[in-house]
């Protein structure tokens, strides 16, 4: 031990690794500032580990006498630095009583990286500063990988960059005071609005522990009991229905003549500005064009899964599969919890007669319900317009929907109005 630079507040002291730790609280106790100074930290030249779970404190960071004595330990020659304060130039207040940490993510998914987000709060940031945040990945209960927000490594533990579904990660936070304050033993640390406790003077070990969500994509939406089969004449009437235990929902469904004209199922509740021209009965020989709207139901929490749907994910209607198009404004590769297509199913009503069905429903893949023979048009290349592709036979532009329905976490909003939420 020896006094650094004559300063009555600063000491070192010098530790080999083969040496225990056990004497740091009497080394104080025979240390003898000058008056009116007492005892604050210690700092070590290097990383120092949990001696419970082998978890790396990097260089620099303060630890109590009973901290060093037994909760830590060295793995290399350190050098600790005992630092007291002044008691006159650091009042009462200097002593950081308590810390409030925001904002830190806890919500990963597979396949994303994590992110710096922990924050001060505005009435402490001239007080303490996050030094930095750290992921660990366990396994069998040991840490076998980790992520630091400063891009340091802080020990051994190779670096992940993507969290992996199911595997179980922990959260770890290290803070810093600024010139003039400091840590105590005591200080409360809060963390999104959970206490945590503060083992050490500045390190906030196992915040939190998640399991990374994974991602399910569905592969086929099934809607059934759709109702597509109309006389001239006829009102349109909306049914349908989804297989029980599905993981989406049918939201909508539509009958488009062309950009102008159509009805969607939700007029009365949200939608009702899509169409300038409603469809009130079909027209014979006139072909209409058949969209819905389907969402997944997202995050399942008690199956820690997200469900989304897929570019490849498949329509079946009726018990048949239909090609569909998402809009040409729609800048998703199609891996989100939202379908809003028009499909290829047509239906032309045909003028009443006793001889013959009353409408010919088409689609490009198969039939779906007339015995006669009607003109499909080929949906495999949809027709484009100006205005955005919305209807893959004739090019028909929906491309105003997208302009006017936002999906919001707190539901649908149509044009400043905003409908029933997503149950």
């Amino acid at each position: 031990m020896k006094d650094d630079l004559k300063k009555p507040y600063y000491y070192k002291l010098n530790v080999s690794e083969t040496e225990t730790l056990s004497f740091a609280s009497s080394i104080i106790n025979v240390l003898s500032p000058s008056p009116g100074y007492e005892f604050a930290y210690w700092t070590a030249d290097a990383a120092v580990y949990l001696s419970d779970n082998d978890t790396p404190i990097s260089a620099g960071n303060a630890l109590s006498s009973d901290q060093i004595q037994s909760k830590i330990t060295v793995k290399s020659d350190v050098t600790f630095t005992a630092h007291f304060k002044q008691i006159s130039e650091y009042p009462d207040e200097s002593e950081i009583t308590s810390a409030t940490i925001e904002d830190v993510r806890f919500n990963y998914g597979a396949g994303e990286a994590p992110v710096a987000s922990a924050f001060v709060t505005a009435v402490d940031y001239e007080k303490y500063d996050v030094a930095y945040e750290c992921w660990q990945q366990f396994e069998n209960n040991e840490p076998v990988a980790a992520w630091y927000s400063d891009n340091d490594s802080h020990g051994s533990l190779p670096t992940f960059k993507e969290f992996e579904g199911g595997k179980k990660y922990v959260y770890f936070l290290m803070l810093k005071p600024k010139d003039g304050y400091s840590f105590s033993s005591e200080t409360i640390v809060t963390v999104n609005g959970q206490k945590v406790s503060a083992h050490f003077v500045m390190y906030v070990p196992a915040v939190k522990t998640i399991t990374a969500s994974t991602v399910t994509v569905i592969d086929v939406v099934e809607i059934n009991d759709a109702t597509i089969n109309f006389k001239d004449g006829d009102k349109p009437v909306f049914t349908g229905n989804v297989p029980d235990g599905a993981n989406y929902a049918l939201r909508a469904a539509w009958w488009e003549l062309d950009s102008k004209t159509g009805l969607i199922s939700t007029e009365t509740e949200w939608g009702s500005e899509i169409y300038e021209n409603k469809i009130t009965a079909f027209e014979a020989g006139k072909t209409y064009y058949y969209g819905v709207y389907v969402t997944a139901v997202g995050f399942v929490d008690s199956e820690n899964t997200s469900y989304i749907f897929g570019p490849d994910t498949k329509l079946k209607i009726n018990g048949e599969f239909v090609n569909y198009k998402r809009y040409e404004n729609d800048m998703s590769d199609g891996s989100d919890g939202t379908l809003w297509v028009i499909t290829d199913l047509t239906m032309t009503p045909k003028a009443n007669d006793t001889n013959s069905d009353n409408s010919d429903t088409n689609s490009d893949n198969k039939d779906t319900s007339s015995n006669n023979s009607g003109t499909s048009t080929d949906s495999k290349n949809p027709v484009k317009n100006n205005a955005g592709s919305t209807n893959p036979n004739t090019g028909n532009d929906l491309g105003g929907i997208l302009f006017t329905i936002l999906i919001t976490g707190s539901g649908l909003v149509v044009a400043g109005r905003r409908s029933r939420k997503n149950k």
